[in-house]
């Protein structure tokens, strides 16, 4: 298969409680997956591309930022119409982290909050006919207050679970 859905995921960027509540603080998540090329150091480098769907839609907005670091250097970018990345290397024996997260995260930001299914593609330009690939999705949030000047912050993180409670993703041309 060439394509695989990874798992759901969920962008927010909204109030934890209602606004006459005593707690004030806003929740901001994001999507980080981890992506490990298993395949052997001799095979060429793989050529993927990850796609997201919300509401059965392909999501897109300008309200979203994504990064990609392999231990190249981080490359930013946003969706494309479809829903997809752009193209990202990852060479054999490399492990890359990528990125979706809101784009505005000022205390004024308005709400967000997106849900939906992340998917993985090794791309017919790849190099490789196939990869073995070590992919562990997570949802990190922090929670930040509302009025500026308070120090009062908390973080979150824990990992998804994927359709069939593998983390072992194999994927051929």
């Amino acid at each position: 298969m060439n394509s695989a859905i990874i798992s759901s995921f969920e962008l927010l960027v909204k109030p934890i409680a209602p606004p006459d509540a005593p707690v004030n603080r806003r929740a901001i998540q994001a999507y980080f997956l981890f992506i490990s090329n298993l395949n052997d150091a001799s095979e060429p480098t793989v050529t993927l591309s990850l796609k997201f769907t919300a509401n059965g839609m392909p999501l897109v907005t300008d309200k979203l930022v994504t990064i990609f670091d392999a231990g190249l250097g981080n490359n930013f970018g946003t969706l494309n119409p479809d829903g997809t990345t752009e193209d990202y290397l990852l060479p054999s024996g490399y492990t890359g982290l990528f990125l979706l997260q809101p784009k505005n995260l000022a205390p004024d930001a308005p709400d967000l909050e997106i849900r939906g299914v992340a998917e993985i593609s090794l791309l017919p330009g790849s190099e490789a006919n196939s990869a073995n690939l070590l992919l562990t999705p997570q949802q990190r949030g922090t929670f930040l207050p509302v009025q500026p000047g308070t120090e009062d912050f908390d973080q979150q993180a824990y990992t998804l679970p994927t359709p069939d409670g593998k983390y072992m993703f194999e994927l051929t041309k």
